[in-house]
């Protein structure tokens, strides 16, 4: 199949698939650490037809292992929501010609057995995930979280970013609009971070994405649901898809309060 045929019909899937997207999102209203390279499988070299061909983008599923990340009332994990929606946003990445580096593909964290011994399982997980980024020279980089409050009210997917890179604010608020465009409940606007660990550390446009709120019953109903990860990840992946082709973005509102918990 010539490299015009595969785009068209990338390009038509997705514009059905969308279309059942927005709908749905409407009508809701071990210590290993495992890398995953892959070549892109949507386009051959030479044929680039958008910002995302060659691209090197790390897609990060946080927490993993012994680490649950946050946990809702019905006992779902965070964890485990960040990877399935993760391993959805590698796929339409690979698919747009990029190469996808994950820092987990399984329940693992990236800390060491030193690490837990000396109580440090945490710090150890985060500095491997970063080793993972500087094995490389990559062009982006994703975290993908959920959001947590001790008050059941708040919801909302919301994009964050260190104050001191500007090209990751860039990023944050493409992905904010993409969030917007394609029917997303609740969208926060993006906020600024100065410490979280792997965004203080990234040069390149980083960006942490808190998908939504696990705490928040109705939130949690569509986060569960394949739809609404598909929606999230082709939101991300079309976020990245206008920054790298340097499109113009509009200005993002102030932001509306502050992400009751991070990381």
């Amino acid at each position: 199949m010539s490299a015009t045929k595969r785009t068209g019909s990338t390009l038509q899937r997705w514009s059905s698939r969308l279309f059942g997207l927005v709908s749905c999102a409407l009508v809701v209203a071990q210590s290993a650490c495992h890398v995953v390279s892959a070549q892109p499988l949507a386009v051959s070299k030479g044929n680039n037809w958008n910002g995302l061909f060659g691209k090197t983008i790390v897609v990060d599923a946080g927490h993993g292992g012994k680490d649950t990340g946050a946990r809702a009332s019905d006992g779902s994990t965070e964890k485990s929501l960040n990877l399935a929606i993760a391993k959805r946003l590698a796929t339409d990445l690979r698919e747009a010609g990029a190469f996808v580096v994950m820092t987990r593909t399984e329940d693992v964290d990236l800390a060491s057995d030193a690490d837990e011994r000396r109580r440090h399982r945490h710090m150890g997980d985060l500095q491997g995930r970063l080793r993972v980024v500087r094995k490389q020279s990559i062009d982006g980089f994703v975290s993908i979280h959920c959001n947590a409050d001790p008050s059941p009210t708040w919801y909302g997917a919301q994009v964050l970013y260190f104050s001191r890179n500007p090209k990751g604010k860039e990023l944050a608020e493409t992905v904010t609009e993409a969030f917007r465009t394609n029917g997303m409940h609740g969208v926060r606007s993006v906020q600024s971070n100065q410490t979280l660990y792997l965004l203080k550390r990234i040069p390149e446009p980083a960006v942490l994405v808190e998908v939504g709120f696990i705490t928040h019953p109705t939130e949690l109903h569509r986060l569960q649901t394949a739809r609404y990860q598909e929606l999230i990840a082709f939101s991300v992946y079309t976020g990245l898809i206008r920054y790298f082709e340097g499109a113009s973005h509009h200005e993002v509102a102030p932001e509306n309060g502050s992400a009751h918990r991070v990381g």
